[in-house]
Formats: structure tokens, C-alpha cells, sequence
């Protein structure tokens, strides 16, 4: 086969697999290919992941040569090769010697950094500026966009009116007034590859205010007779002596309550309970009618029922635009937005060329447009390297645009061997937010078919060898639960969406079972060795202390040997780590704190921020009373601090020592009030 789909959960060896793949192959074809490491190119999506593969491989190579005993690769190696053990040593130091003297060939690289050397090699075919900066945030050139774009506004009178209707569909929508607001929040859409096809072949905005005019005009001559006819029955209603609680169904839902809804302008259905209305005066009146007023309602209902007939003839023959007519009022909502993204990507585009920048996310649109146009060989030559092989990691989070980009060199590199020359590692899973755009799907089928199922072999790690029996079988069991109860949810929900006709039985069906599906290979083996089973438990989170679950378990984890440092926490979002700490927080003080004893330290990224910490504010507060000690607001947050009344006044103690720390240095200041307050 000359390609290899792996796919494989957490723990179960992805990064092992990519690393063993280099280190095989550079050793099998040497002394045949002694630079064959400078002809493979390894992919990843950070940073930190591209220097943790350098290390892995060159780590290994380093066991080989000096334990080999104690490699993981060695036993691999010596059932793979037709190599003996010495042999095996021998090549692998020639290798890493060659890689440590040619580093720069050792290509292991971010997927951006790949498509940036590119670039960098077809400045003239793309007509780049030469020394072009490449910028890694969009916020700063976005609102340069859209502050030039602004200014324009006085100058252009079809861009004044445009911006002047967009700013009160936003105020209308409670979005605020602020138009530069607004233009960089619309701004960063044009960022969104699933977006850039149709920015860049906009429909012009005095085409779509005639068709938004039309569609409108076509609605409202469906609509118009359907609301008269509502208003219709409601005089007559109105006019009679009932009101909505004497026909049937009342005030909630009831059939006059259908009348109601029409005469103020909602295109429904009826609902099927009241269809048999249309052709009786019978079945009208409510259980509160009394029999006296049975005939009186009767009558009425003679001239309703001719008119609800009639509208749901209007509703039935028009069922085929019904979508059009729900979705005209969000159309509405956002087809100028629609039509200024154009224009601010055009600035963008202007501001980054007047800068001589190109934004990171710009990269793969350019290469994607250069790249379908080009053969995969004339792009090797240019940028100075021929790889033979190629490896990708974490593949899950690759976008359409960037696989368009890797595509034509991986088909390159399959002709030209009949060998296993590229490797796709990913998790299906992992891909569930979309990072970077990614698309799953990618990894589940698409890839298989660009390259050609019959070139493909699909491997599938099922052993974990990060986590311990309970911790994989609880996984399992869970995912499997979740996902079947998700697919099912799922499922309705489409049918329901199919029936109703606002989705397209094309789609139903490639939605149908779609988690299933994704999800088919997730269950995995115990592949770690070990005496202890390990530990999986669901609780509620309880945010007092007392009663808590989650400190329990800390407590039982503790008391069955395991340390502090040991427990890791982790949380869905930063508001949640913050609830956790607090939690701690007090769990320490009453346990440990209260009787003179250290206890624990808690390490995190979020939490312990110094925005985020209730010390540093009063602190920071009492450095501001010394410069002004009737500043309300920061005595607000010293009695805070100190669980006072917000207006408590500063009694002769603390005003004395306020003013004896302001003539101190910051550093005698600070320590003074930690001794003090016993911070």
C-alpha cells in the first residue's frame, strides 16, 4: 500500500507510530539513501507538538545506540528488517550524526510554517512584496481595514446609505451604535475559509436589494390575503358577543387564537385538530358556552369556518414557499452584512499590501488559488527540496483548504513509489471543535477517496497505554451511552427537519447517523501493564465545602496514599476554574490554614491570574489609599477584602497605618501590609 490511515483514541501510541515510521525507514534504506531523513516531511499543527517529534525521534535514535536493550524499537526493528542488532546500532549513529550536522534538513514542521516556506519560494510568481512581514494576529490590520473603510463613508454616498441602514438594523436588533464595533465584529468572517469562496464573488449590492425587493414582493402577495382574511374573522369576533375563551381551545392555542396570530401578520398552520372546522359550524363553541348561547355562537361560527377554509387553502398551496417565507426576516437581518464583508476584505487587503504584511490566515487562500494551477513537481523544485514521503500528524484538525494545498504533493510522492510513502495519523474525536477549521470528515472518507481507496490502508490502534483498566472501560462505556443517546437525538431531530421539508433529503441522509458513524471505532483495549486498576467516579460538583463530593473524593484519594501533587483537575472553561480554586481556597483554610499548617498549593494557568486575585486587588487598593485615602471606590474594595460593609470608614488604626506605609518604599510597603493583614 502506499499510504497508511491511522486512526487512533488518546494514549494509543499515534506519536510512537509517527516516530517509529521515520526511524524505520531512514534505517531500512540506509546506506542506500544516507540522506533520505532530508526527503521526508513531517506535519504538525503546533509548535511544541513539532518539537516534541524532533526530540522523540532523536531520542530514540540515542537509545538505539546506547541501550539498545532498553528500546521500544529495537524488537520492531529486528522483526521489520533483515538486520542484525549491531547493524541496526551502526546505522542509526551514522543517521543521527548526519541529522545533527544537517539540522536544517531535518523537516519536521508546522502545516503554516510548510505553506510559509512556499510562499517565500513564489514571491514573484504571486507577485508578493519581497520583504513582506507575515502577521499572526488579524485583530490590528482588521481594524485598520475597517477604520479606512469608515473613513470612506463621508465620500461615498451609496457606502453612507449602505452603513447608515446596517447601523439601525443593528440597533434595531439591540447590537449597539458603535459601527467600528460592529464592522470588526463582522470583520473576523472574512477569516472563516468556509466563507472566502463566496467574499470573493459577491453578489453587488444593488443586485441584492432587488432581490430581496422581489422575494419580499412575492411574499406579500402570498401573506397579504392570508393576514386580511385573520382580520376578517376577527371583526367578526370582535363584533359578536364571544370573546376567545367561548370557542374552542380557549385562550391557549385555541382556534380563535389562530385568527389572532394571522391578523398580525404570521404565516402558520393550522394546527390538525381544528381542521375539521373548515367545513362545520358545529364544534366551535367551548365548554363554558352555555346552552342558551349555543345557537348565538353557532351563527358566528357560520361565518368563520368559511373563512378558515379559505386559509388553509392559502397555506396548503404554498407550502413550497414556506421556507423561503421563514427565513426572508433573518435574510433580512443580515444581507448587509453580507454584502460589507466584500468591502472589508478588500481593505484588509489594501492595509496589509500598504504595510508589506500578510496575514497567517491569508496564506492558505493564496496557496490554494496558486497551488490548483501548478503541478506538485514544478512547487518541489522551486522550493528547494524533493520529499519522498510525507507524515501528518493530528491530522483531524486539517481544513478543506489546507488539504487542497497538501493534496497534489502527497499524490506526487504515491507515484512515485510503490511503497508506503505517506502517513495520516488522527483522531476523529478530537476534530468535535473545529479547531483551525477543521473538518473530520476529512479523515473518515474524504482523504481515502483523493487518494484512492485502493491505495489506502486503514489502520486502527485499539490498545491504550496511557490510562488503567477502570479508566479505559468507563470510557468506553460512557462515549458508547452518550453517543448512542446523541445519535438518536440527532436523528429525530433531521427526520423531523426532512418532514417538515426544511432540509433536503440529501442532506437528511448524510446527517442520518452521522455520530454513529464518526464514532464507530472508539472503544479501546487495556494496553498498560500494571497491578492497579485505577479509579473512575460521576458526581455533582457542590461549591460548599461541607458537603461536597468533589473533596471528598480528594480526601479518599489522599487517604489511600496518593499525594497532592498527584490530583489534577481538569475543568471545561475558565469560569469553572475559578469556582474549583475558590473551593480549594476555602477547603485549605479550614483544613490546613486554620491550624497554622501549610497545606497544598494549587497551580493553574486561569485561576490564579493576578486579575483574578481578591490579594493583589487589596493590595493594589491600599497602594492607592496612600495617595488618596478618601478614594470610595478603593476603600470599597479594602472592606471587601476584610468582609466589611462597602462604606465601613477607616477607624484611627487603619488611617495610621495608611499613612505610615506611604512613606515607605513600595517593596517595605508591600511587606508591611502582607505582616499586617496576615496575608
Amino acid at each position: 500500500m502506499r499510504a497508511r490511515i491511522l486512526s487512533a483514541s488518546a494514549g494509543a501510541g499515534k506519536t510512537y507510530a509517527l516516530a517509529y515510521k521515520f526511524v524505520h525507514d531512514v534505517i531500512k534504506h540506509y546506506p542506500d539513501k544516507p540522506y533520505l531523513y532530508r526527503a521526508i516531511l513531517a506535519v504538525t499543527f503546533t509548535n511544541k507538538a513539532t518539537e516534541e517529534m524532533k526530540r522523540r525521534i532523536l531520542n530514540e535514535l540515542h537509545t538505539l545506540i546506547t541501550e539498545p536493550d532498553k528500546s521500544n524499537y529495537m524488537k520492531d526493528l529486528l522483526e521489520k528488517l533483515p538486520l542484525k542488532k549491531e547493524q541496526i546500532i551502526e546505522r542509526a549513529e551514522r543517521i543521527q550524526t548526519s541529522i545533527l550536522h544537517d539540522y536544517s534538513r531535518f523537516t519536521i514542521l508546522t502545516i503554516d510554517k510548510f505553506f510559509q516556506r512556499i510562499l517565500r519560494a513564489f514571491i514573484k510568481e504571486l507577485s508578493l512584496d519581497i520583504n513582506f512581514n507575515l502577521e499572526l494576529e488579524n485583530s490590528s490590520i482588521l481594524s485598520m481595514g475597517t477604520d479606512s473603510l469608515i473613513d470612506q463613508i463621508p465620500h461615498d454616498e451609496k457606502l453612507q446609505q449602505w452603513m447608515m441602514e446596517f447601523t439601525q438594523e443593528r440597533i434595531n436588533d439591540n447590537e449597539g451604535w458603535d459601527i467600528r464595533k460592529n464592522l470588526n465584529e463582522l470583520g473576523n468572517e472574512i477569516f472563516d475559509e468556509d466563507n472566502l469562496q463566496t467574499i470573493l464573488n459577491p453578489i453587488p449590492k444593488e443586485e441584492l436589494i432587488k432581490v430581496i425587493g422581489a422575494v419580499e414582493k412575492k411574499i406579500k402577495d402570498i401573506t397579504a390575503p392570508f393576514q386580511t382574511l385573520g382580520k376578517k374573522a376577527m371583526d367578526i369576533v370582535n363584533g359578536s358577543e364571544f370573546g376567545v375563551e367561548h370557542f374552542k381551545g380557549g385562550n391557549r392555542g385555541g382556534i380563535i387564537t389562530y385568527f389572532i396570530a394571522a391578523a398580525e401578520g404570521e404565516f402558520i398552520a393550522l394546527n390538525d385538530k381544528y381542521r375539521e372546522l373548515t367545513h362545520t359550524s358545529d364544534g366551535w363553541a367551548s365548554s363554558s358556552v352555555k346552552k342558551g348561547q349555543l345557537s348565538e355562537l353557532k351563527a358566528v361560527a357560520e361565518q368563520l369556518y368559511p373563512i378558515l377554509a379559505q386559509m388553509c387553502s392559502i397555506y396548503d398551496d404554498n407550502i413550497d414557499n414556506l421556507k423561503l417565507i421563514n427565513t426572508l426576516p433573518y435574510i433580512k437581518r443580515t444581507f448587509r452584512s453580507y454584502a460589507l464583508l466584500k468591502d472589508i476584505y478588500d481593505k484588509v487587503e489594501e492595509v496589509s499590501s500598504q504595510e508589506g504584511v500578510m496575514l497567517l490566515d491569508q496564506t492558505k487562500s493564496i496557496l490554494s488559488r496558486f497551488v490548483s494551477g501548478n503541478d506538485a513537481p514544478f512547487i518541489y523544485e522551486k522550493i528547494g527540496n524533493r520529499f519522498e514521503r510525507f507524515m501528518i500528524d493530528e491530522f483531524q484538525d486539517t481544513s478543506a483548504r489546507e488539504w487542497e494545498n497538501m493534496l497534489p504533493l502527497l499524490q506526487n510522492a504515491m507515484a512515485a513509489s510503490d511503497k508506503c510513502s505517506v502517513l495520516i495519523v488522527g483522531d476523529v474525536k478530537q476534530s468535535i471543535y473545529r479547531w483551525r477549521g477543521g473538518d473530520w470528515r476529512l479523515l473518515k472518507d474524504i482523504a481515502k477517496q483523493d487518494l484512492g481507496p485502493s491505495n489506502i490502508e486503514p489502520i486502527v490502534l485499539k490498545s491504550n497505554y496511557r490510562s488503567l483498566a477502570k479508566v479505559v472501560d468507563f470510557n468506553n462505556r460512557m462515549i458508547s451511552e452518550v453517543v448512542k443517546r446523541d445519535n438518536h437525538h440527532l436523528n429525530t431531530v433531521i427526520d423531523t427537519a426532512l418532514r417538515d421539508n426544511n432540509i433536503s433529503p440529501t442532506l437528511h441522509d448524510s446527517l442520518y447517523n452521522i455520530l454513529e458513524s464518526a464514532y464507530t471505532d472508539h472503544e479501546q483495549n487495556v494496553g498498560r501493564k500494571s497491578d492497579d486498576e485505577g479509579y473512575a467516579e460521576v458526581t455533582l460538583f457542590d461549591s460548599s465545602v461541607e458537603d461536597s463530593p468533589f473533596i471528598k473524593i480528594i480526601e479518599d484519594a489522599i487517604s489511600r496514599g496518593y499525594r497532592y501533587r498527584d490530583i489534577l483537575i481538569l475543568v471545561r472553561g475558565a469560569t469553572d476554574s475559578r469556582k474549583v480554586v475558590d473551593l480549594l481556597f476555602k477547603y485549605k483554610e479550614q483544613r490546613f490554614t486554620s491550624r497554622g499548617e501549610v497545606g497544598f498549593n494549587i497551580h493553574t494557568a486561569d485561576a490564579l491570574t493576578i486579575e483574578n486575585c481578591d490579594v493583589a486587588d487589596f493590595i493594589i487598593a491600599l497602594f492607592r489609599l496612600t495617595t488618596n485615602i478618601n478614594d470610595a471606590i478603593e476603600r470599597g474594595i479594602y472592606n471587601r477584602f476584610l468582609g466589611k460593609r462597602f462604606d465601613h470608614k477607616f477607624d484611627d488604626a487603619e488611617q495610621d497605618f495608611i499613612k505610615h506605609i506611604a512613606h515607605l518604599s513600595p517593596m517595605e510597603a508591600f511587606e508591611q501590609i502582607v505582616a499586617q493583614y496576615k496575608l
